[in-house]
């Protein structure tokens, strides 16, 4: 209690009492009258009536004896002052101290709410019920009712008597006592209080116990629903954590688990239906019993290796058929399969798709960078686009037939690679058909780069002239004799068939040229000076 509070307190008090005076004598009177502010006493061995204040006595009827303190006269002499109420604070101080060596309950009205609790009166004391001590909620009015309370703390000195009292200690008392008596396995009725996140929180007496979301269910939940505040459950002690009152409880605890059902009639390689209830990135979880769920690993749909899109697949509410191929119920274990039900097809890929064999087959999906063709159910084959034509690209739409040959098959990682150009010659063994060292060419230049320019021979296939030999004579920069398009002619001097390559050369055939012109200039000189030798 703050000094703000027990000063308050103190002037309630003082305003209330009558003023002391110093005799501090109780005697035993008959209430001889009562007004309306003041009843009268006759005391033996007194001169003058004790006047006392009414309230202190409205209980009380005329002809009844009661025990007063007398406390000090009037002004003018004509009264004494008695109160009923100093002796009521004295007798009720001490069954106050005495509640509180024997840490007994106690009852009081709440008088009024003060800054940080409330003024209670006890046995005509006002005592202090701190706000953290009330067990309000909030909201919740308690002022004028009458309420149940533990003595927390007395303090007495000069300046008076100070008492603190809980309404929570008792139910921390009763909490004990509850606890105690709780045993795990018992099945108790209790009422919602809050629902959180993750879990049910429940009033059990003074208790308060906790159903976490895993507890709630055999079945798995990412959420609670179903339930309200103010519900009445039944549910099963199953963990008691003394030091902190935890009480935990189990919905799912009074029901069987069906785990160990699933036991008595599932078997691996057994085959089942199930609902689809979740999609995940790895997979779908299909129930198979009420509360037991499996995985279908996104492995285990199709013997194709390809990966696929579980979504476009199935979807949540499916029925499916699935085997079994591991339970462990201890372990809450349960792995299923589609592809199970069917004959592995690359059972028998090894003779039926080696490499070099020719296949047709329709597109069924379709990448950025390459086709995947169906050629059986299970099992598709992957077109890269390189592998589209020796030269340029292809479109292809889903459902398109293609023929193609294999190229490459893996079994181990079940996959096979199909070519489409490779049912044709390619450029190269076209272009080793037409052409031979010391052919003449005259071809359009393509491109053109420092150390030489590339020219079309055919499509797909390039001849290549080096800047030495691009020109009998000397050629600083090729881009100043020639311009791509130009049309150029030259001689085949090389063929290199490993590594795919043509090199021709301007300068070979010029100098070629220029000699025969030379040749043929020398034959017909020769022939003039015959002639003019034959006429002279």
């Amino acid at each position: 209690m703050t000094n703000m509070d027990y000063n308050e307190f103190e002037a309630l008090l003082n305003d209330y009492l009558p003023e002391e005076g110093n005799t501090g004598s109780k005697v035993v009177g008959t209430v001889a009258s009562k007004e309306r502010n003041f009843a009268y006493l006759d005391v033996p061995g007194q001169i003058t009536s004790v006047r006392v204040r009414a309230e202190e006595v409205e209980k009380y009827n005329v002809g009844d004896e009661i025990e007063v303190m007398l406390v000090g006269e009037t002004p003018d002499g004509e009264f004494i002052i008695g109160s009923r109420r100093k002796i009521e604070m004295e007798q009720g101080w001490e069954k106050i101290k005495e509640a509180f060596e024997k840490k007994e309950e106690i009852t009081g009205k709440v008088v009024k709410e003060v800054k940080g609790g409330y003024i209670v009166e006890i046995l005509s004391h006002q005592v202090f019920l701190p706000k953290s001590l009330s067990e309000t909620r909030k909201g919740e009015d308690i002022v004028g009712e009458t309420v149940n309370l533990l003595v927390k703390d007395i303090k007495e000195d000069k300046k008076g008597k100070k008492v603190t009292v809980s309404r929570k200690d008792i139910t921390m008392m009763q909490a004990d006592k509850e606890f105690a008596e709780l045993k795990e396995g018992e099945v108790l009725e209790g009422t919602v209080t809050e629902i959180l996140p993750f879990g049910i929180v429940v009033e059990i007496g003074t208790l308060r116990g906790f159903i976490h979301i895993s507890e709630i269910s055999w079945k798995k939940a990412e959420k609670i629903e179903g339930f309200n505040v103010g519900d009445k459950l039944e549910v099963k002690v199953i963990g008691l954590e003394p030091e902190k009152k935890n009480v935990k409880l189990s919905l799912k605890a009074l029901v069987r688990n069906p785990w160990d059902i699933a036991a008595e009639t599932l078997a691996v390689d057994s085959v089942v239906e199930g609902k689809v209830t979740k999609i995940l990135q790895y997979g779908i979880l299909v129930e198979v019993m009420d509360g037991v769920e499996g995985l279908i690993h996104i492995s285990d749909f199709t013997w194709n290796r390809k990966k696929i899109n579980v979504n476009e697949f199935t979807k949540v509410g499916d029925v499916v058929k699935v085997k079994v191929l591991e339970f462990k119920p201890e372990n809450r274990k349960l792995k299923l399969g589609m592809k199970q039900l069917s004959v592995d097809p690359w059972a028998s890929a090894e003779e039926n798709y080696k490499v070099g064999t020719k296949l047709t087959g329709k597109v069924a999906e379709i990448k950025p960078y390459g086709v995947f063709v169906e050629i059986e159910e299970g099992i598709d084959v992957f077109i890269h686009q390189s592998d589209f034509a020796w030269v340029g690209s292809r479109k292809f739409e889903k459902g398109d037939t293609v023929e193609f040959e294999v190229i490459e098959l893996d079994l181990d990682e079940k996959k096979i690679k199909g070519s489409i150009k490779a049912l044709e010659k390619s450029p190269w063994e076209k272009a080793m058909e037409i052409y031979k060292v010391g052919d003449v060419v005259e071809k359009p230049v393509k491109s053109i780069l420092e150390f030489g320019m590339f020219v079309k021979l055919e499509d797909g296939i390039d001849g290549f002239i080096p800047t030495q030999l691009a020109s009998k004579d000397f050629i600083k920069n090729l881009k100043d004799k020639f311009q791509v398009g130009d049309v150029v002619r030259g001689k085949i001097v090389e063929i290199d068939r490993d590594k795919q390559r043509i090199k021709i050369s301007v300068k070979g055939l010029e100098l070629d040229e220029e000699k025969e012109k030379q040749k043929n200039l020398l034959k017909n000189t020769e022939y003039l000076q015959q002639k003019n030798n034959y006429f002279s």
